[in-house]
């Protein structure tokens, strides 16, 4: 019986969202999203990069000093 009040709450909750004409819409959260994604995964990306340019600097290093 919880479960199932629960699950109606729910369901009016998303029923609501999707219904809703003041917020945004349901298209514009998942733009959003995805453009936040997009930018972390090149952040991401940028720094990995510079990490390893920085360890492969090092290997040379010790590489011409004879280690």
């Amino acid at each position: 019986m919880r479960v199932s009040k629960h699950l109606k709450k729910v369901k009016e909750k998303v029923k609501e969202f999707i219904n809703d004409e003041y917020g945004g819409s349901l298209v514009e959260y998942a733009l959003l999203i995805g453009f936040g994604l997009f930018i972390f995964f090149i952040i991401v990306g940028v720094i990995t990069s510079m990490l390893d340019w920085t360890v492969s600097q090092s290997n040379d290093f010790f590489e011409l000093i004879g280690f």
